[in-house]
This record gives structure tokens, sequence and C-alpha cells, in this order.
């Protein structure tokens, strides 16, 4: 018979283990004999000596059993609830010191249903609390096989926990209840939370409480403010902490008056560093307005609120708004019908009233699904995802490259998954990216990988990350703004690796990059000696108009210079992309780079080379050609497109070009509407000689078809010959009748009357083609061009007949453009139509003005009577307004933005390049702005220094002058004559802007651009004297409670009274500091951060890069954009 055994075991504060076995022997008067077969070591498990330290006590309970053949599974419970399972080494007869203890579970968590759950964004930390208000903080334990979450319990006596704010300080937060605000502190001797204080002194009633860091770089990274928010009486009250432990001041209470009123309010997230700014920090809705003000705080001379932008959102019915700290933002609406979705807005501001732009809808699967809670998260490369907890599931959504969808759904997280009929209570992200959520009492972090083992910041990065230099978008842009040197290298080097994949299509080759410095360094080609190319200097010269030479042109009408990129280079790229596949391009992509490749070798085999804007055109058209080819159809160049045309140098080549495309069928209507041909060539006697020629192959393809041609011949006031053609085409069927009617003359009344009448009868039975040609016959050319518009919606045709009729200055042309053209342009909100037709008539002023101005305000100058939106949206893949502007404006001197204008349209095109992964060019973007902006500030100071002009009267009064007005973004139109009237210029080109005093002439003042160029030492040891105007233009934004942070001591000295009163809403002062840059902190956060993830993630690829160092590039890249190199990961 077997002896009975029993097993004994006991468990040390540090955390080891001993157990004997005890055998009983079958006589009763034997004694029992007890051994030692089990003793471990102290345990490993960190940061606890054993889990629950000195806990084990009377108290704790446990459980030990076996689990496997001579092992052993325990369990024991603390005094707080935790229950540790633990697995045993082997039991032996051996009695040597054993390995300790291994962790293999822990079994946590709420009594009842979690209500809500809170991430700390500066660590791991989690709190929970569940419907009845018990609060539990998580953080996790490492073990052996990875970390384990672990909570601690913290008891409040006050009711319900209303809602968690965490504070930058370590081991610190603020828990609010019912009645009272509680300041927790982590004690890590006891290893619990407890109340550090129990109250908010002076604290009055409020709707929401938060806390944010005392400053973006704060020496004391532990100091943080905590405030609540009443919304009823819009006041803020707002407390200090410097530091975990430290005594909690009073700041102080203020109010809101920039609004009237709000009925939500809430933090802008995420608060961690580097994305934290503090003119993003809180964020207030007003419902029945739809205006969504963004806060932020000024500290000096004392902490203030101020409304940092202004968003007007369209009519919703609005039920939820998410804003993150980079400037997008979820709403949540209800339709008409009770659909509710989620729409993404991605916000645009150098000043207070920003722009936005709509990039995407999220639609529910269910008519019936209602969004619980919507939550955004950055990756540490300021990637973007969102997560919308619906009532059965939780999606998660990754941004993709481009604004019209917007958005990809990465995957799903379905209740279902967890057992029948369960619902998911809260959600949000934890600091690392992974969805954490609870389903009744358990709590869940889903750190599952999607498919092919990818993490969602990857497949982020795929979506969203920046465009290779190589790619046609990039490409497109650096020579729009002038990098031909950086395109040179692209495509050389673009050579040399497609010559590598030729040899070996298996080799893993980086694709072309060039250093950050190289590529914001190279402009123009060096030593070139072509006549249209200027110096650095010149270059940066026509942002507001200056005294330059006659020679001195725009920096796009450089012709660019391949001579790198040989023609036998050329080929054999253009060759071996038909064969091999790049990396990180699309199909459409890598075809679109052989027609750009194609494009440039072609543009060099002239006598002549192309100018920058030919060059864009011919690009956009072959890329055009190529969708069109892809997807059946004939769309034509859009408007965008024929402004570079119109404007460029080079119309005689692109002619040339375009006609030899057409070659072997000849020219049609089609084709030429297609390419936009009679709207961009000015040349009028070039354009009568193809439309000639148009007519004469339209006649010959459609069978000899006199009708099909007619209106052109009319337009070109050729009647005889047209009825020369009405002879040769017998077998038509109105041949007798047209034949009789062409042979009388039309210079008689009678006859205009009686074709004016046929026009009508051929209108009434919808020939529309034949009433205008008919109009035409008649003399009434007005008439022919409404019908073009109105009755065959072609546009194009009607400007091509009134330009071929009466040329560019004749009446019918402009009243065609002002009455049909340009209010459907400005309603539409179409910049570039309205553009292009200024550009038409040679109104250069316009151009810029269309390009730039308020279109309200354009509108109502030149008398158009068009309904335009309040709302200020940006338009789709309008970077290249600014490029435009930037190139027309050696054509005009009597029209500049304001500089807030300018500094808003950087900061739209800047935003625009972000969504559609081309960060790089933003780098392009703000180093030309500040160039620009150095440059024309320091002839402006120069001037004023010498003398002023004979123009400019002397200036003794408080007034200022149209100069300092539009410095300060606040133009008197008055003051420029080239707005006294509207008319059309006689002359057919475009004349050379007068040498003109840059401060007589409106050009901007020292004043205009901060405290950075006061006292500028201009050679020797002179100082240009301060302008005489006494506005200080950029003064800091108007403040919650009507007064103004401190201004630096020369603004102040020239600030006056009228300056102090200024209105709450004036939304023209700039919201940035000029000497900085245009675009506020978080989206210049945002862009250097995914230029390094796109180098960084090159390297790795590819393996080292000729001359890209990673730390070399940070340094550019946080030089540029004004940031320090602590916002970049390690």
């Amino acid at each position: 018979m077997s002896v009975p055994v029993d097993r004994i075991y006991a468990v040390f504060s540090d955390g080891s283990l001993e157990m004997w076995e005890a055998r009983h022997p079958h006589r009763q008067s034997s004694l029992s004999s007890a051994r030692i077969v089990l003793r471990t070591s102290a345990s490993s498990i960190q940061p606890l000596a054993f889990p629950f330290d000195c806990s084990v006590d009377a108290s704790a309970q446990s459980l030990l059993w076996p689990s496997e053949p001579n092992a052993f599974t325990l369990a024991i419970a603390d005094a707080v609830g935790h229950v540790f399972v633990l697995d045993t080494p082997q039991v032996s007869n051996e009695s040597a010191l054993a390995a300790p203890l291994h962790l293999r579970g822990l079994w946590d968590g709420h009594k009842e249903p979690v209500f809500h759950i809170s991430v700390d964004p500066y660590s791991q930390r989690i709190a929970t609390h569940s419907v009845e208000g018990e609060l539990l903080i998580w953080d996790a334990i490492s073990a052996e096989h990875g970390a384990l979450p672990i909570s601690r319990k913290v008891v409040l006596e006050s009711g319900q926990i209303r809602t968690i704010a965490w504070a930058p300080a370590e081991h610190e937060f603020i828990a609010a209840t019912g009645e009272r605000v509680f300041r927790l502190v982590y004690n890590p001797d006891t290893e619990q939370w407890a109340p550090c204080d129990f109250s908010l002194p002076q604290m009055q009633p409020y709707d929401r409480i938060f806390t944010y860091p005392a400053d973006e770089a704060d020496e004391n990274q532990n100091a943080y403010y905590i405030s609540t928010v009443a919304m009823a009486t819009r006041t803020v009250q707002t407390w200090f902490v410097a530091g975990p432990n430290k005594r909690l001041e009073y700041v102080g209470e203020s109010v809101l008056k920039q609004v009237r009123q709000f009925d939500r309010a809430s933090r802008v997230m995420p608060v961690a560093q580097p994305f934290f700014s503090r003119d993003n920090i809180m964020a207030t809705f007003d419902t029945s307005a739809g205006k969504l003000r963004i806060w932020g705080i000024r500290t000096s001379p004392k902490l203030v609120w101020f409304s940092a932008k202004e968003h007007c959102i369209p009519c919703l019915n609005v039920d939820m708004i998410r804003y993150n700290s980079i400037d997008k933002a979820a709403i949540v609406s209800t339709d008409d019908r009770g659909l509710q979705t989620v729409t993404i807005w991605v916000f645009s501001s150098a000043s207070r009233r920003s722009h936005y732009l709509p990039a995407g809808t999220i639609y529910p699967k269910h008519a019936s699904d209602r969004v619980q809670e919507v939550r955004w998260h950055l990756t540490e490369y300021a990637q973007t995802y969102l997560g919308i907890q619906w009532d059965d599931r939780i999606d998660i959504y990754c941004q993709e490259r481009n604004i019209d969808s917007g958005w990809i759904l990465a995957y799903t997280i379905r209740a279902s998954e967890f057992g029948p009929n369960q619902r998911i209570g809260s959600f949000s992200f934890t600091a690392a990216g992974e969805p954490t959520f609870s389903i009744g009492k358990q709590l869940f972090v889903n750190s599952q990988r999607l498919e092919e083992g990818k993490a969602i910041s990857e497949l982020a990065y795929e979506e969203h990350g920046e465009l290779p230099l190589i790619h046609p978008f990039v490409l497109t842009e650096l020579m729009s703004w002038g990098k031909l040197e950086a395109v040179k290298r692209l495509l050389s080097m673009l050579y040399d690796h497609v010559r590598d994949l030729s040899i070996d299509s298996s080799r893993s080759v980086a694709l072309p990059l060039i250093p950050m410095h190289d590529l914001l360094s190279l402009d123009a080609p060096s030593g070139s000696n072509h006549p249209q190319v200027q110096t650095r200097t010149a270059k940066y010269a026509a942002l507001f108009g200056s005294d330059q030479g006659d020679d001195m042109l725009t920096m796009d009408a450089e012709s660019p210079n391949f001579e790198k990129f040989t023609q036998e280079k050329a080929d054999f790229v253009s060759e071996k992309l038909t064969e091999i596949k790049l990396k990180g391009l699309s199909p459409i992509d890598q075809a679109r780079l052989l027609s750009i490749v194609g494009t440039i070798s072609a543009s060099q085999i002239k006598d002549q080379p192309i100018d920058s804007m030919g060059i864009r055109y011919l690009v956009k058209l072959q890329l055009l050609e190529l969708d069109n080819k892809r997807a059946r159809s004939t769309s034509d160049l859009p408007y965008r497109e024929l402004n570079w045309a119109l404007h460029s140098n080079s119309q005689a080549i692109l002619l040339q070009i375009c006609l030899q495309r057409h070659v072997s069928t000849g020219l049609t209507w089609e084709t030429a509407r297609q390419m936009g041909l009679f709207l961009w060539l000015s040349d009028i006697s070039a354009l009568q000689t193809e439309v000639e020629k148009m007519a004469r192959n339209i006649f010959i393809t459609e069978g000899r078809d006199p009708t099909k041609c007619a209106i052109f011949y009319l337009a070109l006031k050729k009647q005889r010959l047209l009825h020369g053609l009405w002879r040769t085409a017998q077998t038509h069927p109105e041949h007798s009748k047209m034949l009789a009617f062409l042979a009388h003359d039309f210079t008689e009344i009678r006859w205009r009357t009686a074709a004016a009448k046929n026009a009508y009868v051929l209108l009434s039975r919808q020939r529309y083609l034949d009433a205008a040609t008919f109009f035409l016959l008649s003399g009434k050319l007005a008439d022919a061009a409404r019908v073009c518009v109105v009755q065959l919606k072609d546009i194009q045709l009607a400007v091509t007949i009134c330009r071929c009729y009466e040329g560019d200055a004749g009446p019918v042309l402009k009243d065609l453009l002002w009455k049909h053209v340009l209010p459907d342009a400005l309603k539409r909100q179409d910049r570039w139509l309205a553009s292009l037709a200024f550009g038409i008539v040679h109104r250069y002023d316009l151009v810029l003005q269309s390009l730039a101005d308020d279109l309200s305000n354009l509108a109502s100058q030149i008398g158009v009577d068009a309904e335009i939106s309040s709302y200020s949206a940006m338009n789709v893949l309008d970077t290249e307004l600014l490029i435009l502007y930037r190139s027309m404006l050696n054509y005009s001197s009597s029209y500049r933005a304001p500089l807030v204008t300018q500094a808003e349209l950087i900061a739209q095109t800047m935003t625009i390049f972000e969504c559609l992964g081309a960060p790089v060019m933003s780098l392009v973007v703000l180093e030309w702005w500040r160039k620009e902006l150095f440059e024309i500030t320091k002839r402006s100071t120069a001037s004023a220094s010498i003398a002023p002009s004979a123009g400019s009267s002397a200036r003794t009064n408080g007034n200022a002058p149209a100069a300092d007005q539009l410095g300060a973004g606040i133009p008197d139109m008055s003051a420029f004559s080239g707005f006294a009237g509207f008319g059309v210029r006689s002359n057919a080109a475009p004349q050379k802007p007068a040498e003109v005093d840059p401060l007589a002439s409106g050009l901007l003042s020292m004043d205009s651009f901060g405290s950075m160029f006061s006292g500028m030492s201009l050679g020797g040891n002179s100082t240009a004297p301060k302008p005489a105007s006494s506005t200080a233009p950029l003064q800091k934004p108007e403040l919650a409670n009507g007064q103004h942070v401190q201004q630096s001591s020369s603004a102040a000295a020239n600030s006056t009274s009228d300056s102090s009163s200024q209105s709450d809403e004036d939304d023209s002062l700039l919201a940035v500091d000029i000497e900085d840059t245009p675009v506020q902190y978080a989206c210049r956060v945002t862009l250097a951060l995914q230029i390094i993830e796109f180098i960084v993630r090159s390297k790795a690829i590819g393996g080292a890069l000729e001359g890209i160092d990673i730390s070399q590039e940070k340094q550019t890249v946080a030089s540029t954009l004004r940031l320090p190199l602590s916002v970049f990961p390690a």
C-alpha cells in the first residue's frame, strides 16, 4: 500500500517558496516524517519584489494545485484584490535552491461594467472607472514572457467619477467627481495612488476640466495647468502646478469675450510632446452659428486666453466633434433621414479665420448604426489613424494620400468575437497606438497585427507616407518651383537606378534621394548664359515688385537645362520603364513618370528651349492623354493647366508641339478644345491662322459638310470662302437653299434681319450650332456667343469666335467674360477660370487678385453679381495657386496681396502638400517665402532710409497709409489707381511695370514683419530708420479679456489708442510670427516628422544612401521649419 502524502508550502515576502512533503505511516503509533522537496530563489519579477511586495500577511489567500506531474500552480490573492497565477519549478528529491517562481498570469479587473477609459498620453498608463464609480489605474509589470497589466484601486469618497485628466507631471492625475476635484499622486514606497489635494481653491461650477503642459519647451517638464470651463458664463478658471507634490496655485478667471455662446467644449488631443502647442488647447463649438473655435493661451505678462483660430463649418446637425492637435477634426452629424456619418476635415490657418478642406466621409454599414466614440492617434512620425466606436464594433481607419476619399478601413474589432450579445462599453488608443476597449467588466488591449504581419503604423505610412522624389507629382512640383537642378540630379539618379535594376532585378536598391540641404539650395542652373535666367538676388526681387532691370523676369521664366540628363539617358529610361517595376510607384504612376521623361526629352530637341510654365503645360497635357486612354474618355484639360500655357513665354514652341501631336489627323475642334489651344494662344494673328486651318480640316474630315465649320469661317469674317464651300457640297440636303441665301449682301439690314430670324427658328428646333452660325451671319456676335455658353455649354467656343471676330479688346468678349464666365467661376469658387478670364484680356492685376484675394471682395470690386459661399473651402490640388501667383508678380505693380493673405495661401499650400504625401515640397515653399520676405524687406528699408519718393506725402499724423495697411493685412483698395475704373486694356502684350518706390507704391514696411528686422543693419554701421507708420501691423491676437500680450518695445512705442480698441472679431491679424514662419507649430512638426520618416525608411530599404546622413537631415529640416531637434524620435 502507498503511504499517504501531504504537501505543505510557505510563501515569503521576498517572493521565495518552500514546499515540504509529509508522509503518514499506517500505524497510528508511528511518527509522520517530513522533508523539503522545493526551495525557490527570490522572485525576479519587476518592479515588485514579489508581485505584491510586503503585502503577504495573514490576510493574503493562496491556493496550490498540481498542474502536471511533479509541477504545481500557485494562486495568491492580495489584500487589494489581485490574483497572481504562478508556475513552480519541477519538484525533485534534491533540496538545492531552484529557479524562482514563474508568473503566468494575473487575474484582475472591475467588479462592475466599465463605464469609461482614459489613456495617459504621456505614458502607457490607463484609467478605467465603472458605472458605480470604482476607479482603477492600470500599469504593466514585466515578467519572463512579457508585460502583464496590473491595476491599483483608488477610493474617492465624493461619489461617482465624472472625468479623468492626466497631468504632464510623472505619476500624477486629476479626478473629478460630481462635487469635488482630486489631485492624485503615486507613492512609489506604498505603490498606491492617494489624493494630494482634495479641492481646487475658489473653484466655481463647471462643465469641463482638463490639464495641459505649462509650455511647449519649458525646462520644467512637470509643470502644468488645470482649467475648468463653464459654458453658460463663458468663463475659464485656471490653476498652476509647478510639479509633483508641489503646491497648487490659483491663476485667475478669464471670460471668453470673442465668442457669444458655445454649447460644446473639449480638450484638443493629444497633448503629449512633440505635438503640444499653446495655440491648440481647447475647442469650443456653437451649434447655432456653426462656428468651431480653437483657443490658446499667452502667459506673458499674465495668463490670458485668446481665440487662435475660427472655423466656419457648413450647415451640419453636429452630434460630436473630436479635434486633434495637428488641425484635423472628425465631426459626427445626422442628416434629415436620421443617418449618422463621420466627416473628416483638415484645417489650414495662418490667421484667426482659417480654411477647411473636406477630407472624406465615413458612412455607417447600417442605417441604424450610431457612433459612440471617436478617437485620434498620431504615430511618432505624425501619421494619423482614426478609431470609430459603433454599437457593435470598432473601425480603425488610416489616412490616404488623396483628398476625395481620404480614409481607408484598416481593420474592425467586433464585439461578437467575445461572445453573444456583447457590447463595447468604452474605447480609446494607448500611447503606443494599440486600441483598448472594455466589454462588460473586462478591459482589452488589442495588439493584433494586420494581414501580412503589418502594424497599424506601417499601414498608415504605406497609405499616407511621403511620396518618392521621383514620383511624377513631386517632379512636376519641383519643376514648377524652379528646382530644375534638383530635377536634373533626380533624373540622372533615376537612370543609374534603372540601370542597376536592369542588371539585377532582385537587388534592393533605394529610389533616388538627395539631401534636403541640396534640394533647398539647388535653384537655377549654375553658369547658364540664357538671357532669361536671373541672378539669385533678382529672382527674389519679384514678390512685391521693385526697381529691377529690363531683363529681369520671374523664376518661372527660366529655361530648364537638363544637360546631365541626356537624350541617350532619357531613351534608356523610357525603354526600361516599360520592362521593370519601381518600388513605391503604382503602374499608373510609372506610366506618368514615363510620360514626364518623354516630355522633358522632347522639350530639349527644339532649337529654343521651353520655359518652366510651358513644360508644366506639356506634362499635364501628356498625363491627360494617358488618363483618357486608360479610362477611354475624352476629358478636356482643366482650366488650371491652361493658365500655364497662357502665361508661358514659349507659346510658339508649345503651339508647334501641340500641332505635331495631331499631324496625321489634323486639328479638329474637339482636340483644340481638349488642349485649350484658342484660350491660351495670345497672338491673335496666329490664332486666326490656326482656326482657319482647323475649319478646313473639319470640312474635309466631316464628309465635306459646311455646317460643321461654318461658325469658324464666319467668325473669321470669310463669308465668301464659306459660300465657295457650299458650292462643292452638292450632296448636302440644304445645298440649294444655303447657296442662294449666302449669295445675298449681308451688309444690308434686310438680309441681316433675315439671318437673325433663321437663327431664332433654328434655336427653337434645338439646332444650336446652326443657330449660333446664323447669328454670326447677321452680325449678332453677342447672341452667337450666348448660344455657345447657355445652350451648347461650350465656353471655349464662345471665346474663340469672339477673339477671331473682334480680337481681345472687343466689347463682346468683355461682356461675355463679365456676365457669363466670371459669375459662374466666382459662384463655384473656381479661381483658375477667373484667372484665365482676366489673363485673356491682359488684366494681370486682377489675375493676381483672383488667385489670392477674397472672391466676394473681387466680385464686388469688378461689379459682378455672384452668390459666393461664406465658407472658406480650400480647393483640391490648389498648391498651384501659389505657384501661379508667384510667377505673375512681375506682370503687375498695382496689386499685391496683403501679407496675411499670402501667409494664408502658403499655409493652405503646405497643408495640401501634407495631405497628398509631399511634405518635402513644403520645405521648398517655406524657403522661398523666407528668402522673398528677407530680400524685399531689406530693399524696402533701404529705400526708406535714402529718401521718400516724390509721390509720397509727409506723414506726421497717426493715420496709417495704404502701404502700412497692406503690411497689416487691411488694404485700402481706393489707394490704388489700377482699381479706380474697370476697362480692358487695348495692348495685347504685358507691359513692363514702372519703377516705383517700394514704400510709396504700397509695398510692405519693416513693421510688417514684427521685431525680426527692427534696427536691421544695411551695410557699414548705418541702421535703417523705422517707418513712419504709427500702427504695429503684427500685434498679437486679441485676447479673451480684451487685453493684448505685451509687444516688443519697438512695436509698443508705435502703437496707438486705435490699435488697443480694435474689435475682437478683427481676423486680419496674423496668428503666427512672420519672422518665424507663416505656418503654425503643429503643422511644422507634422511636416518635419513625415519627411524624416521617409528618409529613415528609405535608408532601411536601400542601405547606405550616398550623401544621406540622418542627423544632418534632421538638422536641415529642423532649421528650415524653425523647430528644435527634440521633436524627432531617437
